[in-house]
C-alpha cells in the first residue's frame, strides 16, 4: 500500500450497462490506496420513460404506477442478484469490504448528487457508447473520473498536457499513480494548433499566440519534467486526434487528462464534447482529472 491517493472511490452502476471491469478497476485501486468504496446501482428513469411511451397510452395513472413499481422491483431484483454478488465476489477476493446502495433516478444526477456531498474523490465507471446513459458527468464531475475500457493495453500511462489546460494536477497525479502501479510515465504535450491560446493555472485564455510560441512554452514545460522514470513528445494538432494516436502508438492502459479549456462553436455555440468523444474513439481507459 502507499501514501493515499484515493480515499473514497464510489462505482456507479446503471440499469441499462453494467461493467465488470470498472468494479475490478475499483478493487485494484482500492487495494492501492486503502481506499472505502461504494458501490450505487442506479435504477434509470429514461428506462421506465421509453417503457410508458411505447404502453397504452388509454392506461390509467394507477396501471402507470403499478408498471413503474413492477419495474423498479426488478431492477432492484437484478441488483442484488447479479451486480451485487458481483461486486462482492470480486472485492472480497482482496479482502475488501463495499457498501451497496440502490438509488433510483437519472444516471449522471444521481452520481451529480452523491459528489455534492462531499463524501467521494473518485468514480470509477465504465462507458457505454450504444445505450441510453446521458453521460455529461465527464464534464460535470468535481472530481477525477476513471472511465474504464474493456480493452486491455500495456502498463504504460499516457499523461496528456497541452496549451489549453493548466497542466498542474495531470503531472503530479500520474506521477504518484504510474509509481503506486509500477508503470510507465510517457508525458504527451499537445500544441493545439485549432485553438492557438495558453490557458493559465487558474483556467484563464490568453489572447491567440503564435504556435513557435506555444512550442517553445510546451519544450520547456517538458524540460521541466525531465526524469529517469518519465519520457517525453511533443506534437502538434488537434488535442482529441494527437491523444487517440498517441495511445494507439504507445498501447497505453491508461491515459490521463486534466481540464482542456478548448473553445469550439457549432452554428456560433459553444459546445464541449471533448471527453464524450474520448471516451468513445480511445482505447484505452481514461482518467479524467476535474
Amino acid at each position: 500500500m502507499t501514501s493515499l491517493l484515493f480515499g473514497n472511490i464510489i462505482i456507479p452502476v446503471s440499469s441499462e450497462f453494467f461493467s465488470r471491469a470498472a468494479l475490478k478497476r475499483g478493487a485494484e485501486l482500492a487495494t492501492l490506496f486503502g481506499s472505502t468504496v461504494t458501490v450505487i446501482y442506479i435504477i434509470e428513469e429514461r428506462a421506465y420513460q421509453q417503457v410508458d411511451k411505447l404502453s397504452d397510452a388509454f392506461r390509467t395513472t394507477y396501471e402507470r404506477a403499478e408498471t413503474k413499481f413492477d419495474l423498479t422491483q426488478e431492477q432492484a431484483s437484478a441488483a442484488d442478484t447479479v451486480i451485487f454478488d458481483e461486486a462482492e465476489r470480486i472485492f472480497s477476493s482482496r479482502n475488501l469490504d463495499i457498501k451497496e446502495r440502490i438509488l433510483q433516478g437519472e444516471f449522471s444526477t444521481v452520481v451529480q448528487r452523491e459528489l455534492q456531498r462531499g463524501r467521494f474523490d473518485l468514480v470509477v465507471m465504465g462507458f457505454e457508447k450504444g445505450c441510453l446513459i446521458d453521460y455529461r458527468i465527464l464534464d460535470e464531475a468535481t472530481v477525477p473520473v476513471w472511465v474504464e475500457s474493456r480493452e486491455t493495453g500495456s502498463n504504460v500511462m499516457l499523461a496528456v498536457c497541452s496549451n489549453i489546460a493548466p497542466n498542474q494536477r495531470v503531472p503530479d497525479i500520474s506521477v504518484r499513480l504510474a509509481s503506486a502501479m509500477n508503470w510507465d510515465l510517457h508525458v504527451l504535450y499537445v500544441v493545439d494548433t485549432q485553438d492557438a491560446v495558453e490557458v493559465d493555472s487558474s483556467g484563464k485564455r490568453s489572447r491567440k499566440k503564435s504556435t513557435l510560441d506555444l512550442v517553445s512554452a510546451g519544450d520547456s514545460f517538458l524540460t521541466g519534467l525531465a526524469s529517469d522514470r518519465i519520457t517525453t513528445e511533443l506534437v502538434q494538432g488537434s488535442l482529441e486526434r494527437e491523444t487517440v494516436k498517441a495511445a494507439r502508438r504507445h498501447h497505453a492502459g491508461l491515459v490521463v487528462l486534466g481540464r482542456e479549456q478548448k473553445e469550439r462553436k457549432i452554428l456560433g455555440i459553444p459546445a464541449r464534447h471533448t471527453k464524450r468523444k474520448l471516451a468513445e474513439k480511445c482505447g484505452p481507459s481514461l482518467l479524467f482529472i476535474n
